[in-house]
């Protein structure tokens, strides 16, 4: 665990993504195997260095995959092959686009740092065409470790807390209040009252990818092993809620 000044960036902002890892690529397998991205018209909202845009231009074609940060200084990291003009600083909330453009909108472990969680859900619906898709990852309440870290003491602790998810709201909110986890209820009041309904709904665990490589083959079984729960009632304490949802047309 690493102690760090409270004021540090990341720790309100969120850390984005520098590689495309495989458990990244998991989680794109998870999305095509749903939904067809082919020449699909794409907006990553909170892209931070674009590691998913350069993934989206590989099946979409680049012209067709937009960005939105409200940190424009990650931009300068996000691949050349993304158009420039297809990048817009913004706050989720606020979604410098107009209605109806998107065919799919994306938004990975992003929607929990936002100020205004419902407001950020009613833009990215804002955005999508009728029958669009909103592909959306963000964390499980019922995973028993905040994976953000937590505040104590006027310093910064980055690491997986224990425990801290399952406490009170109160409790998780003192030590982490730059950051929320949701039971599925209160993810679903987040759309209640939106145009959409749900395609797809689940729970998807840890890519794992650092214990697969500490551990080799063991850890790779692991890995399955855990993968495999994803299959059965144990994936209510999976690390992320997976959802899709598509704007009703009309």
């Amino acid at each position: 665990m690493k102690v760090m000044d409270e004021k540090t960036k990341f720790a309100h902002l969120g850390k984005p993504g520098s590689a495309f890892s495989a458990g990244f690529a998991r989680r794109l397998n998870m999305i095509t195997d749903r939904i067809d991205l082919k020449d699909k018209k794409i907006l990553d909202a909170g892209c931070g260095k674009g590691v998913w845009l350069e993934q989206f231009a590989m099946i979409a074609g680049a012209e067709n995959v937009f960005g939105s940060d409200i940190d424009d200084a990650e931009f300068e990291s996000v691949p050349e092959v993304i158009p420039r003009e297809n990048l817009v600083k913004c706050p989720i909330e606020e979604l410098d686009f107009p209605d109806n453009i998107f065919d799919v909108v994306f938004s990975h472990e992003v929607i929990e740092h936002v100020v205004d969680d419902k407001k950020a859900m009613s833009e990215m619906i804002r955005v999508l065409k009728p029958g669009g898709k909103l592909v959306l990852f963000c964390p499980n309440r019922g995973w028993p470790f905040e994976q953000h870290g937590m505040f104590f003491r006027g310093k910064y602790y980055w690491g997986n807390i224990p425990l801290l998810p399952w406490m009170p709201e109160f409790v998780h909110n003192k030590f982490a209040p730059h950051v929320r986890n949701y039971f599925g209820w209160e993810l679903r009041r987040l759309w209640k009252d939106l145009p959409v309904e749900v395609d797809f709904y689940s729970h998807v665990f840890s890519g794992l990818d650092g214990f697969a490589r500490r551990f080799g083959a063991v850890g790779r079984m692991v890995r399955s092993f855990i993968h495999l729960l994803e299959r059965t009632p144990l994936r209510w304490f999976g690390i992320s809620h997976f959802v899709i949802l598509r704007k009703r047309a009309g």
